[in-house]
C-alpha cells in the first residue's frame, strides 16, 4: 500500500469486488500498467459473503499459498492442512489419522469446497465412513491457486457440515496468454517395506478468442501398498478437470466446468494372510469414481453484483465386495446478490443468498438392506433402497463499517429440509484495528449438521460384531452380530461457538493468539433399540453433548534478510464428550509446527520444518475389559531445497521425517509414514 494513500475499508471492499467480478478476464502476470496500482493485503473469500482483506476476515483464517504447495510433494493436501493451527489429521495415509478436523471436533463437521461450491461426499458409499478417504483430492494439484481455511462454525454462510470449519480450494484463473505447468514427484521410503509414491500433474490455460478462455488440468498418483507387518494399503488417484469461461462484456461472464476422477485402493499383496493373523484392518476395497459438472454466471449491475452456480456431484463405488454399485448424487443451485448501501451515515455491504439442494444415495450393503423392520407394537416398515432428500436455505449477511477501523459482520441463515423444520443459524463478528499493526477480533455463531440420508433411514443398517453393539449389554446382549440402524426422527446436531483473538503484523513480524470454545448439543450416536425378530439392533439418537475449548497461536519472525522462522501451536483445554465423560477421538492435547526458511540465493531456497502431534484417543474399548486405543505422540523433522534452474524449470529434493519417528497407533490401522526421500520438478511455459 502506498505510504501517501490509505484505502478505507468500504473503498477496499468495492475495489476487491471490482477485481473479483472481472477476474475471468485478468492476466495473472504483472504488466507495466500494474506498477501504479495500490496494493491490497492478501484477499480472502471464504470467511464472508464477499472478498475481503485477510486482516478484516470475520473469522479465524489461514491461507496455504501456491508456493507452500510446491515446496514438497504431498500425497494428499491433508498433509499440508494438518500443519495449520487448530487443525488435526493428515499425518497418516489412511485411517482416522488421515482425516482433517477442526478444533477438536470430528471430521464429519468439516465442509470441503472448490471455488466456494460443495463437492458432495463419498462417505456413505463404504462399509463405514472411516473406511473411506476424505474427499480432499479430486482436483489436479497444479490447478490449485491457494487453499483458504476457516476455523470455526460457518453454517450462517454454508449451512450443514460447516460446524467445525471450512476448506475452500481456490483454483487458478484462466490466463489471457497461453501458459501452463507440469509437475512430477517421486517419494521413496527408507524402509523396504513401505510403498513408493509417484505423482504427475499438469495445468494449462489460455484464450481461445478475446472473450473465451479455457483451463485444462489433470493428475495421476500411485502409492504402492506397504509390505511389512504394519502399514497402509496403497492407492491410485486419477483426475481430469476443465473450465471454459466466456466474458460476455465487462460486466457479465459465464462459465462451464467439469471434472472426473478415480480413487482406487490397492490392497496389501498378502491381505488374506494378514486378516487371518489379525494383523491389519482391511481398507474395504474401493474403486471410487467422481464426476462434477457446473454452469454459472457472474454479473454486475452498477454497484450490484450477482452470482449463480448450478452444479451436480456424483460418486460411485465400483470396487469389489458388498459396496459394489454404491452411488450418490447431489444437485445444487446457489444464488447470491451483494451491494453497498448507506444508512444513517453508516456504510454497509449487504449480501442476500439462497440455496437449493437435492440428494440421493444407494449402497446395497447397508442402505435399505433391512428388508423389513417389525417394530414393537406390530408396525412394519418396508426397505428404503434409495433414500432421497431436499433442502433449501436463505441467508443474509451485513458487513457494517462502523468506523474505518471497526467492522461488524452480522449474518442469519434459515435452512429447511424434507425431514426437519426451519433451522436458524445466526452469527455476529467484530473486527477492530486500534492501529495499522494490531487487530482485535471475536464473535459468536451457531453451527449445525443435518442428519445424512443413511442416518435418518430406518431400514439402513451397518452390521457390527463388537463396538457398535456395546449399548445393548444392559438388555442382555452377550456377543455376536447386531445392526446399527437409522432414525427418521433425528434432529440436526447444533453448536454454539465463541472466539476472541488478538493479532500483530508489521514489517514481516507477526503474532496472533485466539481463544475458542464450542458447545455441541444433540450429537448423533448409537443407542440401544433391542432384539426384534431374533436380531439385535441399535439405533441413531440425538443423545450426546460435547464441549471443546482451546488456544491457537502463530508467529512469523524474520531473522535476517533472507531467513525467516514461522510456526504455530494449538492447546486443547477441553475436548470432551459430556455424556460419556471421554475425551473426543483424534484430538491431541498439544500440536505444534515450526518452519525455518532460508532464501540462500535468488534461485536456491531451503527449509527445515518440525511437527509435534500429541497423544490422541483413537477409539474406546469394545467392553469394560479392553483398553482405550491411542495414536501415540511423535515428532517429525523435514528438510528440503528448491532450485530454480531458470524461469521455466524448478527442481526440488529433500527428506521427510528425517529421524524416522513413525506415528504409531495401538492397532496397525493408520500408522504414519517413516523416513522418506523425495525429488521432483516443475516445468512452466
Amino acid at each position: 500500500m502506498s505510504p501517501t494513500f490509505k484505502l478505507n475499508r468500504l473503498t477496499s471492499a468495492i475495489l476487491l469486488a471490482t477485481v473479483a467480478t472481472s477476474a475471468y478476464a485478468q492476466d495473472n502476470t504483472v504488466t507495466a500498467d500494474d506498477s501504479n496500482v495500490t496494493e491490497l493485503d492478501t484477499v480472502f473469500a471464504s470467511a464472508s459473503s464477499v472478498e475481503t482483506d485477510v486482516r478484516d476476515a470475520p473469522a479465524s483464517v489461514s491461507v496455504i499459498t501456491r508456493e507452500e504447495l510446491d515446496r514438497k510433494p504431498n500425497a494428499s493436501i491433508a498433509e499440508v492442512l494438518g500443519t495449520l493451527p487448530g487443525v488435526t489429521g493428515g499425518f497418516a495415509p489412511t485411517g482416522a489419522g488421515s482425516k482433517i478436523a477442526f478444533r477438536g471436533m470430528p471430521d464429519k463437521y468439516t465442509l470441503i469446497l472448490i471455488d466456494g461450491k460443495r463437492i458432495g461426499g463419498s462417505n456413505l458409499l463404504g462399509h463405514r465412513p472411516d473406511t473411506l478417504a476424505q474427499d480432499l483430492d479430486w482436483l489436479s494439484p497444479d490447478a490449485i491457486e491457494r487453499i483458504e481455511v476457516v476455523r470455526g462454525a460457518m453454517s450462517t454462510l454454508y449451512g450443514s457440515e460447516a460446524m467445525g470449519g471450512v476448506i475452500n480450494i481456490i483454483t487458478r484463473k484462466i490466463d489471457t496468454v497461453w501458459s501452463g505447468s507440469l509437475t512430477s514427484n517421486l517419494s521413496v521410503p527408507d524402509s523396504g517395506t513401505s510403498g513408493e509414491t509417484m505423482s504427475h500433474s499438469f495445468n494449462i490455460s489460455g484464450p481461445i478468442t478475446e472473450s473465451l478462455g479455457i483451463r485444462l488440468g489433470g493428475s495421476y498418483s500411485d502409492r504402492a501398498p506397504d509390505t511389512g507387518d504394519r502399514g497402509s494399503s496403497g492407492a491410485t488417484n486419477q483426475n481430469l478437470n476443465a473450465k471454459l469461461s466466456w466474458q460476455l462484456n465487462e460486466n457479465h461472464s459465464i462459465y462451464l466446468d467439469g471434472s472426473v476422477g478415480r480413487n482406487r485402493a490397492e490392497p496389501f499383496p498378502n491381505l488374506a494372510e494378514r486378516e487371518a493373523n489379525g494383523e491389519t484392518y482391511e481398507v474395504f476395497g474401493t474403486d471410487m469414481r467422481h464426476k462434477n459438472f457446473g454452469i454459472g454466471h457472474e454479473g454486475r449491475f452498477g454497484e450490484v453484483r450477482t452470482k449463480l452456480d448450478l452444479y451436480v456431484n456424483t460418486y460411485e463405488n465400483k470396487g469389489d465386495g458388498e459396496q459394489l454399485g454404491a452411488k450418490s448424487k447431489e444437485q445444487v443451485a446457489d444464488f447470491k446478490v451483494d451491494f453497498p448501501v448507506t444508512t444513517y451515515g453508516i456504510d454497509h455491504w449487504l449480501t442476500v443468498g439462497a440455496q437449493y439442494k437435492k440428494e440421493e444415495v444407494e449402497n446395497p450393503s447397508n442402505i435399505g438392506n433391512i428388508l423389513s423392520v417389525l417394530l414393537p407394537g406390530g408396525d412394519t416398515v418396508s426397505a428404503e433402497k434409495k433414500p432421497t432428500g431436499w433442502a433449501w436455505s436463505l441467508f443474509v449477511e451485513d458487513q457494517i463499517f462502523l468506523k474505518d477501523n471497526l467492522i461488524l459482520t452480522l449474518g442469519l441463515r434459515g435452512d429447511k429440509s424434507d425431514e426437519f423444520d426451519l433451522h436458524i443459524s445466526p452469527r455476529g463478528y467484530l473486527v477492530y484495528h486500534p492501529t495499522d499493526s494490531w487487530t482485535i477480533k471475536g464473535g459468536v455463531s451457531k453451527g449445525f449438521r443435518a442428519p445424512n440420508l443413511k442416518e435418518r433411514s430406518l431400514t439402513s443398517g451397518t452390521s457390527s460384531m463388537g463396538m457398535g453393539c456395546t449399548s445393548l449389554r444392559p438388555l442382555g446382549y452377550t456377543g455376536g452380530q447386531c445392526y446399527m440402524i437409522g432414525n427418521p426422527n433425528l434432529e440436526p446436531e447444533v453448536s454454539t461457538n465463541y472466539e476472541i483473538g488478538v493479532a500483530f503484523n508489521q514489517a514481516g513480524y507477526s503474532f496472533d493468539l485466539t481463544y475458542f470454545q464450542s458447545k455441541i448439543k444433540d450429537m448423533i450416536q448409537n443407542g440401544f433399540l433391542g432384539q426384534i425378530g431374533g436380531v439385535w439392533y441399535t439405533q441413531q439418537f440425538n443423545i450426546e453433548e460435547g464441549e471443546t475449548a482451546g488456544l491457537e497461536a502463530s508467529f512469523g519472525l524474520p531473522l535476517a534478510d533472507r531467513l525467516k522462522l514461522s510456526g504455530n501451536a494449538t492447546y486443547m483445554i477441553k475436548s470432551k464428550n459430556k455424556t460419556t465423560g471421554s475425551w473426543l477421538n483424534m484430538t491431541p492435547r498439544w500440536t505444534a509446527n515450526a518452519m525455518l526458511n532460508w532464501e540462500a540465493t535468488e534461485k536456491l531456497s531451503t527449509y527445515a520444518s518440525v511437527q509435534y502431534i500429541g497423544k490422541q484417543l483413537y477409539s474406546l474399548p469394545a467392553d469394560s475389559t479392553a483398553a482405550d486405543r491411542f495414536a501415540h505422540a511423535n515428532t517429525t523433522l523435514d528438510i528440503g531445497a528448491t532450485y530454480a534452474v531458470n524461469k521455466n524449470l524448478t527442481i526440488r529434493a529433500g527428506i521427510q521425517n528425517l529421524a524416522n519417528n513413525i506415528a504409531r497407533t495401538d492397532d496397525d490401522y493408520g500408522d504414519g509414514n517413516g523416513r522418506t526421500y523425495y525429488m521432483g520438478l516443475t516445468a512452466r511455459f
